[in-house]
Order: C-alpha cells, then sequence, then structure tokens
C-alpha cells in the first residue's frame, strides 16, 4: 500500500447519518464484501442529528408507502431486524389536518395508503378533536388519522445500525474529512480523504445537504438545493396540559410533536425555506425570531394552549431539497460505480430502513427489493418528477 493510501475497500459509503448508516449495515449484513463507511463528523454529527424525527406512511405515491410501510416493520421488529440497540421508535399516532380546499387530496392518499395495508382514516373535526383535545378545529374539514405514526430517536437508531454493522465487519472511519470522489476512464476508482486515498471500484453517495460539494467536480449534475429547516424545543407551563399526538397542518405549514415530559418540538415553514451554505451552522437570531412568530400565529389559530409554552432552545439543520421533495436513489448517470442516496428533503427518517435494503440490493448487484425507477437521477430530465397531492406545504 502506498505511502498515501489509506485502505482498500470493495464499497465506500460517504455519510455516516441516518441514510448511510442504514445502507452500510445492509450491504455488511447481505455480503462479505468490504464496506468502509466515512464521515467527517461523529455518527450522528451532521444533519440528520439536527432532524424533527416524525415517521408516518401518508404519501401520495404508492413507492414511497410501500417504503415508509417496511420502515415501519422494521421499526416494530428491530430484535430481529437488526439485533443491536434500538431505534426508540414512539407510538403516538399522526395526523394531517386539511382545510376544504385540501380534502380531495386527503382522501385520495388515504384510500392509496388503506389500499397498500397503512392503518389510516379520515377524520371529521369531532373526531380529530377527541384524538388532540387541544386542537381548534374550526375552519378545519377534517384529516388524516394514522395511529402507529410518532418519532423515533436518530441518534439510537444511526448508531444501532452502525454497531450491527461493525459486529459484522464494518469499518468505520470517523473524524475523516472526503474531499473528493475519484474517477478513472469512466469510472470510479475511490475517494480521497484529508487521511489519504481510499480505493474502492463503487462507492455511494449519502451525504445529503452536502451532496453537490462531491459530485459537482466530477460532472454528476443533480438537482439539489440545499434549504435550513429552523426547529424549536419548546416547554408547556406546569399545570398546562401537552400535545398527545403528531400533528401536520397543512394549512398553516405548522409540524408539531411531542417531546419528553411537558416538552415538544415545533417547526412553522416559511414560504420559501432559506438557502443556507452551511448545513449545520445555526440560522441568524433574526430568522430565529421569524420562525417563533410563524410558530405563535399557527397556534393562535389551531392550538391556542401552547401559545404560553417556554421557548427553550432553537436549532437549525438542513434539507436537500429536490424540486418535487423527493429523493434522487439510483446510480449516478455516466459515471460507472456511483451510486446516489439523497435529496430526502426531510423523508430519510421513515424511509431509511427500506432505503438501505434498496441500495444494498443494487449495489451487490442482486433482485431489486421495490421498483424504485421513479427516483432515479434522470427522472427530472425526462421530465417525470414524482406526484406531490398537497404541493410542498406538507411535503407528502
Amino acid at each position: 500500500m502506498s505511502k498515501d493510501q489509506l485502505a482498500r475497500a470493495d464499497i465506500v459509503v460517504i455519510g455516516a447519518g441516518v441514510m448511510g448508516a442504514s445502507i452500510a449495515f445492509q450491504l455488511t449484513k447481505n455480503s462479505d464484501r468490504k464496506v468502509i463507511i466515512v464521515d467527517e463528523r461523529p455518527p450522528v454529527g451532521g444533519a440528520s442529528g439536527r432532524t424533527f424525527g416524525q415517521i408516518r406512511q401518508h404519501y401520495s405515491n404508492e413507492l414511497m408507502i410501500r417504503m415508509a410501510i417496511r420502515g415501519f416493520e422494521v421499526l416494530n421488529n428491530w430484535p430481529a431486524e437488526v439485533g443491536f440497540g434500538d431505534p426508540g421508535y414512539v407510538r403516538l399516532g399522526y395526523m394531517l389536518i386539511v382545510v376544504s380546499e385540501q380534502v380531495e387530496a386527503c382522501r385520495r392518499n388515504i384510500e392509496l395508503g388503506r389500499g397498500l395495508g397503512v392503518d389510516t382514516r379520515f377524520a371529521v373535526p369531532d373526531e380529530l378533536k377527541e384524538v388532540e383535545p387541544l386542537l381548534e378545529t374550526d375552519g378545519l374539514a377534517g384529516g388524516a388519522y394514522e395511529p402507529n405514526g410518532g418519532y423515533i430517536d436518530v441518534t439510537r437508531m444511526v448508531l444501532s445500525w452502525l454497531g450491527a454493522g461493525q459486529s459484522q465487519g464494518l469499518e468505520l472511519l470517523s473524524g475523516v474529512r472526503v474531499n473528493a470522489i475519484s474517477t478513472a476512464a469512466g469510472n470510479v476508482s475511490g475517494i480521497e480523504t484529508d487521511a489519504g486515498r481510499i480505493k474502492a471500484p463503487i462507492v455511494v453517495n449519502a451525504t445529503g445537504a452536502w451532496a453537490t460539494d462531491l459530485l459537482a467536480p466530477i460532472g454528476v449534475d443533480v438537482p439539489i438545493e440545499r434549504r435550513r429547516l429552523d426547529m424549536a424545543y419548546l416547554m408547556q407551563p406546569p399545570g398546562i396540559p401537552n400535545i398527545g399526538c403528531c400533528i401536520t397542518d397543512g394549512n398553516s405549514n405548522l409540524v408539531l410533536r411531542p417531546d419528553f415530559g411537558r416538552h415538544m418540538l415545533a417547526v412553522a415553514y416559511a414560504g420559501v425555506m432559506p438557502e443556507v451554505v452551511n448545513p449545520i451552522g445555526d440560522a441568524p437570531a433574526a430568522d430565529h425570531a421569524a420562525h417563533l412568530a410563524r410558530i405563535d400565529q399557527a397556534f393562535a389559530e389551531r392550538l391556542p394552549a401552547c401559545r404560553g409554552a417556554e421557548i427553550e432552545r432553537n436549532v437549525s439543520g438542513a434539507y436537500d431539497v429536490t424540486p418535487d421533495y423527493h429523493p434522487i436513489v439510483g446510480w449516478a448517470p455516466n459515471l460507472g460505480g456511483l451510486y446516489l442516496a439523497i435529496g430526502f428533503s426531510g423523508h430519510g427518517l421513515k424511509l431509511s430502513p427500506a432505503i438501505g435494503e434498496v441500495v444494498a440490493s443494487a449495489v451487490l448487484g442482486r433482485e431489486p427489493v421495490f421498483d424504485i425507477s421513479g427516483l432515479r437521477p434522470t427522472r427530472f430530465a425526462d421530465d417525470e418528477p414524482m406526484y406531490l397531492a398537497y404541493g410542498p406545504s406538507a411535503r407528502a
């Protein structure tokens, strides 16, 4: 091995977040290939550690629903599926509430999900109020209710996959920066890191919001924008009840879920999410103030009992957003050996178990678990974007 060569591998996975960890685990579990996963930060030290954690199965496309269903199967059978740690799945129920203009889309998605086996139903305002007594239902037309929705502990999930993978031979290089994907004669040949070169004929890019930094220099053009997600951790005053259900308001763009005890986590999307340079940098104070004002406005309309919640802290993360708010999964066009699992636009948590299986099947040359041609990198050039029933507001 040359002085500047760090290692050799059969497959290199770049990114040890929720997506990279799932992929690396499945590659190791299902083959005897030498797999190395590399990340500049500690596991969950990037955008995966700054995510909302909410999980659901409500989508506008059959593929996304099937992958979400598989994700919930894994969550419910973690000891048999993974055999190490646990994902911290908390079942609270999930509702997506809509106004009259969104009812048709909501009912469509519900019937699509029910036809695939999802436990979901349309609930009228009074039924929503029974599920979540703090909800103000004036002006609502109803919504989708999914009792198995909830949230996961992303840190526990990622560390469980990495621990299980390492027990089967996965090599984790943490604190190692990937500077470039190296190529030769139209194929990838490995990666260049600040610790040396890693030679490998297959590279999986699972870097999320950092994806284009590595892809643009090698001529792989993907339509991804890096958008900042602002989140607020809140705590209800003593004696005031907390919400008990995960809520997405497709009208006000408020997303809310309970946390421990009197705590909750809230996001109130701006009309356009701001672009960011540093995916884990914090937002300016003025932007956090604007975010809190949007939360208060949404609370005033939908959850007035939450308006007195104390602001504990603000956190900023990043979404790698595609034009149709769906991921890009597949072999990179015009460059052999490079697989892309990027652009999840906030959907990564509930899809990550299935994505790990999908990517492992493709990379290992095995029968695909799902037909993911709808997520192929070239779909935008082919003018075949994925469908969104509600548009970008509810991202479903």
